[in-house]
């Protein structure tokens, strides 16, 4: 697997920053971030450009099925290699199926909105705080899940988000983050990593623009091996103890924010590529 040297990461993270994305989309944010590439120019892991369409996909099925010569099976899961493609369409903000990062600015964008009408309602003295998750919340992993082709292979993601490459900041968390900070808030981040990864978690953090958080909360000893909910519940729990109140928690899965010690707003963000219980 390759990686990249930190000088080409931070001038891809200022054209992010810039509003510079894939497919000449523009200041609004919302289209994937430009990856690292190979030295013969070519993206990293680059979703074939030459794909079948779902509509396509489907007049073939339609076609196929409509011959009285062919036996039809019985299918009731999806094809996981058509699903790959429309998960890359997706992803990719390409053909009809949508675009994962603009659902995700508009998502990210009502909870700015919930945010503020909770800062003009906070009591003088309050010690407010917000939790955010992190992978595909707070930073993203587009660009190895794209290398991987959409495939969330543990170990190679572990190993990916470790390196400076993987500072890639989604723009409506980091708008969010900043926002809560200068209303005053606390943010603490509870990410279901190991506490291993803590130095190059904290270096990435900082590095994708995420600065002044209060707490950072990764597994460490019997947390390594509980289920999510729990974890992150008694994480939670601890900012309570501290006298917080946590007015809003952000995460891409549900067992982000099920559980106990739930914030005042839960803010459940778009994630088509893998599903953590």
């Amino acid at each position: 697997m390759d990686y990249f040297p930190v000088p080409v990461v931070r001038a891809l993270l200022r054209a992010i920053g810039a509003g510079v994305l894939a497919g000449g989309v523009c200041a609004a944010q919302v289209g994937p971030p430009v990856c690292p590439v190979n030295p013969g120019g070519q993206p990293v892991g680059l979703t074939p450009a030459v794909r079948p369409t779902a509509e396509q996909i489907k007049a073939t099925a339609e076609a196929g099925a409509a011959d009285p010569t062919v036996m039809v099976a019985a299918e009731p899961v999806a094809n996981f290699g058509t699903e790959r493609y429309r998960l890359a369409d997706y992803a990719e903000c390409v053909g009809g199926g949508g675009c994962y990062w603009a659902d995700l600015d508009a998502q990210t964008r009502r909870a700015e909105m919930a945010l503020e009408r909770i800062v003009a309602t906070a009591k003088v003295g309050e010690k407010l705080a917000m939790v955010l998750d992190i992978d595909e919340t707070s930073m993203s992993g587009f660009c190895e899940l794209r290398r991987e082709d959409y495939g969330f292979l543990l170990a190679s993601f572990n190993k990916w988000v470790v390196t400076p490459e993987a500072a890639v900041p989604i723009p409506g968390t980091l708008r969010l983050f900043d926002k809560a900070r200068a209303a005053g808030l606390e943010v603490f981040f509870i990410t279901g990593r190991r506490d291993e990864l803590r130095d190059a978690t904290e270096k990435n953090l900082t590095l994708a623009g995420y600065k002044g958080w209060k707490g950072l909360a990764l597994r460490n000893g019997p947390q390594k091996t509980m289920a999510t909910v729990e974890y992150k519940s008694e994480e939670r729990k601890k900012i309570v103890d501290a006298g917080y109140r946590i007015v809003m928690s952000v995460g891409d899965q549900w067992s982000d924010l099920n559980g106990t010690s739930k914030a005042e707003i839960s803010v459940k963000l778009p994630n088509p590529f893998y599903y953590l219980p």
